[in-house]
């Protein structure tokens, strides 16, 4: 994913990119929501030695991304019909057993004590993915402002 931003400040080969928040932008995780709520900071690698001021590109990997969600949603999906599997084992497949139900509620329940636990380590060790890919030259910052005022971006 490429986004479009402002260099607010630099250190040690990293760079805070100030860039409108966009719709995935509250789920993604990996930027810090700003003040106003419409804007998001983001750490950057910055090999490419953009200043203060600099209107950068950023590629965001999504490899991390994708793995996370498919973690997030499936498990509990793949847990809750493990939980029904074995409580119908257990009672033989009576229709009349609540176990299969019970034990697929528990799974369920167990699920989301896991994820979000899986989640809290991965936001403590995740790097970020994000890397300044290029420095924008005046015109072309003038004409993404053009773009980005034409298309309602960033409102």
């Amino acid at each position: 994913m490429t986004e479009t931003g402002v260099v607010v400040s630099v250190k040690q080969g990293a760079a805070v990119v100030n860039m409108p928040m966009y719709g995935g932008c509250k789920n993604c995780g990996i930027c810090i929501v700003g003040e106003s709520g419409k804007d998001v900071l983001l750490l950057a690698k910055n090999k490419l030695g953009a200043v203060e001021g600099n209107t950068v590109e950023i590629e965001i990997s999504a490899g991390k991304a994708v793995s996370a969600a498919f973690i997030i949603y499936m498990v509990p999906v793949f847990l809750t019909i493990t939980g029904f599997m074995v409580g119908n084992w257990i009672t033989g497949g009576d229709d009349e057993a609540v176990l299969p139900i019970v034990l697929a509620v528990v799974f369920l329940i167990v699920s989301f004590v896991g994820v979000a636990l899986y989640d809290s380590g991965l936001r403590k060790t995740e790097t970020h993915e994000a890397t300044i890919a290029r420095v924008l030259s005046p015109e072309e910052v003038e004409e993404h402002n053009r773009s980005a005022h034409d298309t309602g971006m960033g409102e």
